[in-house]
């Protein structure tokens, strides 16, 4: 049975982090607003389109709001936003919450992939680094980490697509799916994750075809986070495996690595944790260059073509998007801390 001195702080610290969220959002959405509306050009002119009359462009600002006082739109967007309205792109002519709807599972779907094998093998490489520490593997794993936190994602990108499609011709080039597989084995669109609607739908040509396509990106995002986590968990435990109560723990006769592998890491792994929330972000910043490099249809592709556009509904969306995933990412791993780490109250 759960003790109540465990639940009742977890769920106090949960109420925290959802009045922090909520102030986030408010906070984040009320500069965003103000920020776009700031952006040079007709709003109600993008809208319509090319060759607009100025009725027309009229009857638009009308449409949109934008013929209200600025006090006024903003009352009426935050009153939106409780609803999960954010409003009608100025591109698509859509609700900016139904694009993002189909665009966020895409970009997800590069982003879990990079996240899970970005925790996986650096937490793996900096256990290693740390228990073969002096020697050439330590050496090593510290120099490819070195390299792997100083390379720019978009140069290393570039790279990927020189080197392993340029020269060696292993991988595609950009896309999602091959052009002739989109004809004669389509994507059937069910969840959005396009290796699960393809496992589900029995494709298994698109399956493979779509996983493919996915290396290239998907290592474009994990190497730099790969760096960062690896490097983290070895300084972590080494720090841990140097603290008195291991010391202690080994003159009383624990094997090397019970020590190691079962106090050491599990004490090791609460500012892990933290680094790998923060590397949510990283990623998710980085899926901007990475979509646009391998010209993936995901939230970063969405969003340059907001930019070039000044669609500022739809980079409204977007970034209110970002901030709400970064803070339960982020919630979540604070979580994990208190579970792995118990002296954290």
């Amino acid at each position: 049975m759960v003790k109540k001195e465990v639940v009742i702080p977890m769920l106090l610290f949960l109420c925290k982090r959802f009045v922090g969220l909520i102030a986030l959002l408010i906070a984040l959405s009320t500069l965003v607003f103000f920020f776009t509306r700031s952006l040079p050009g007709d709003a109600a002119a993008l809208y319509i389109g090319g060759n607009a009359k100025p009725e027309q462009i009229e009857r638009a600002r009308i449409e949109l709001g934008l013929d209200k006082p600025l006090v006024v739109q903003y009352k009426r967007y935050m009153g939106r936003l409780i609803h999960a309205d954010l409003g009608i792109s100025l591109r698509t002519h859509r609700p900016v919450f139904k694009d993002l709807m189909e665009k966020i599972p895409m970009s997800f779907e590069l982003v879990l992939w990079a996240l899970f094998i970005a925790t996986f093998f650096g937490v793996s490489f900096g256990v290693i680094a740390a228990y073969f520490q002096g020697s050439l593997i330590d050496e090593t794993i510290k120099w490819f980490t070195s390299a792997a936190v100083s390379i720019p994602i978009f140069f290393l990108a570039l790279l990927l697509q020189l080197f392993f499609f340029n020269y060696l011709g292993w991988f595609p080039l950009q896309g999602r799916i091959d052009s002739f597989l989109e004809f004669t084995d389509p994507i059937k669109n069910i969840t959005g994750f396009s290796m699960v609607d393809t496992l589900i739908a029995g494709n298994s040509k698109a399956f493979f075809n779509v996983a493919w396509h996915m290396v290239l990106p998907v290592t474009a995002l994990f190497v730099g986070p790969l760096g960062i986590i690896a490097r983290l968990t070895r300084s972590s435990l080494l720090d841990v495996m140097d603290q008195d109560y291991i010391l202690a723990s080994r003159a009383s006769g624990i094997s090397e690595r019970v020590l190691f592998f079962y106090y050491g890491l599990r004490n090791a792994l609460s500012p892990v944790l933290t680094v790998i929330g923060l590397s949510v972000a990283l990623i998710l910043l980085a899926t901007f260059y990475v979509e646009m490099i391998f010209n993936w249809p995901g939230i970063g592709y969405y969003s340059l073509a907001a930019i070039m556009s000044l669609d500022y509904t739809a980079l409204m969306g977007v970034t209110l998007m970002i901030g709400t995933v970064y803070v339960i990412a982020n919630t979540i791993m604070d979580i994990l801390r208190r579970i792995v780490d118990p002296r954290i109250k």
